[in-house]
């Protein structure tokens, strides 16, 4: 939940497949929205990952357009903006991390423009498509490091343990963190203190996803999966999140097993499908 212009809003994060398919057939997930949550107090919201994927199709990005422009969203983080709020509120408890990045109705654009030429410009201006190149280059790094961290870690016997898996998840998390900033981790150790990756939400929650993704089934990643686990780094951050049947059979393990994202309610795209 966030404050915005002194109201709290609960936020329900599309990812991008669910962005997708909203667009195709909004009346029937408007209807589900509508009778599932508050809808005066529930906002729509969806990563800057999903937009770059919707504008690879000029139908859906029209759509995307036309709707919200004239309809309240919030656009969300990407996994390293989100991380740099986190390294702010390190140890700070003044800090709360917001993953709004825009609220495109509320975003002191003056413009005589019509709705949908606002919206669209908002998008511009952000730089979100600026930074698509070097998202996407990223991707098959982060792709091969998935690949190597599921060769280097079999479980001691048929399962993994509980224990296993936190394990994996503090190791990968630290990993990631000092990865991400190395300065602030060598600033950590100098004054013989130890990084506490609780404070970095965005990342367990990813090393979650990528564990129960492809782990204990060993399935191999594919270069798709990288957009979806970055996404995944939104999970601490909302109410709701309306995904494929996968992650929420993920997000279940994930609550049932462990201390983490138990506050998150789930629902598939095959729930509104089949509403």
């Amino acid at each position: 939940m966030i404050e915005l212009n002194g109201n709290e809003y609960e936020i329900c994060l599309f990812d991008t497949n669910a962005l997708s398919n909203f667009l195709k057939s909004p009346k029937k997930w408007i209807e589900f929205y509508n009778q599932e949550f508050s809808v005066s107090s529930t906002i729509i919201a969806y990563s800057v990952f999903s937009i770059i994927e919707i504008a690879e199709s000029s139908f859906l990005f029209n759509k995307y357009l036309e709707f919200f422009s004239i309809y309240p969203s919030f656009i969300l983080d990407g996994f390293f903006s989100i991380f740099t709020k986190e390294l702010q509120a390190y140890d700070n408890d003044n800090f709360q991390v917001n993953p709004v990045v825009i609220s495109p109705l509320n975003s002191g654009l003056e413009s005589k423009l019509n709705p949908k030429d606002r919206l669209k410009t908002i998008i511009d201006k952000s730089g979100f498509f600026i930074r698509k190149q070097y998202w996407d280059s990223g991707r098959q790094s982060i792709l091969d490091g998935i690949t190597s961290l599921t060769q280097h870690y079999p479980p001691k016997n048929k399962k993994y343990s509980k224990k296993e898996i936190e394990y994996f998840v503090d190791l990968a998390s630290m990993q990631q963190i000092i990865l991400r900033d190395n300065k602030f981790a060598q600033n950590i150790i100098h004054n013989n203190l130890q990084i506490d990756p609780q404070q970095f939400p965005s990342i367990i929650s990813t090393s979650f996803i990528v564990f129960y993704k492809f782990y204990p089934d060993k399935r191999k990643p594919i270069i798709s999966d990288v957009y979806d686990i970055l996404i995944s780094s939104l999970l601490p951050y909302v109410d709701y999140i309306i995904t494929e049947n996968n992650l929420c059979e993920i997000i279940r393990k994930i609550q049932k097993n462990h201390s983490f994202l138990n506050e998150l309610k789930y629902y598939s795209i095959n729930d509104v499908n089949y509403y």
